[in-house]
């Protein structure tokens, strides 16, 4: 597995557990609740996406709610909503990434840790976005 995706999904567990925990995104941040060495390219990267998508949260979680179909923000499952988070944050704000990596990237990750049907969900959501709000 790349530094890039390992980073990515240290990114999407970091932001879950400041969603579920209510704990610092700066003690997050250390990643001192990992029980494992981490590489440092992997925790800069995984770092510079937690930190932006809290610093962003409003205008991310706004092209959610606009961008999600027949269902209702509050309702998504924690899982989805971190690692959407995460890509939408990577999606508008990473201009060296390209936007069907951040995507790919999304879909393999909820593949892992989402349920059976997350990674059609967030695909959906990631490629609406994509073709409607980003430049």
């Amino acid at each position: 597995m790349g530094i890039r995706r390992k980073a990515r999904i240290l990114a999407f567990q970091t932001i879950y557990s400041w969603d579920i925990n209510n704990e610092s995104i700066d003690e997050l941040l250390q990643f001192s609740w990992k029980k494992e060495e981490i590489n440092r390219e992997v925790a800069g990267f995984a770092r510079l996406l937690a930190a932006g998508t809290v610093e962003n949260l409003p205008e991310i979680d706004q092209l959610l709610k606009n961008n999600i179909k027949n269902w209702e923000f509050d309702r998504l499952a924690k899982v989805d909503l971190a690692i959407l988070r995460t890509s939408v944050f990577e999606l508008k704000y990473q201009d060296d990434v390209p936007a069907g990596v951040t995507i790919n990237e999304a879909i393999e990750i909820a593949k892992s840790f989402g349920t059976d049907d997350s990674y059609k969900f967030i695909n959906g959501v990631l490629d609406n976005i994509r073709r409607t709000e980003i430049n």
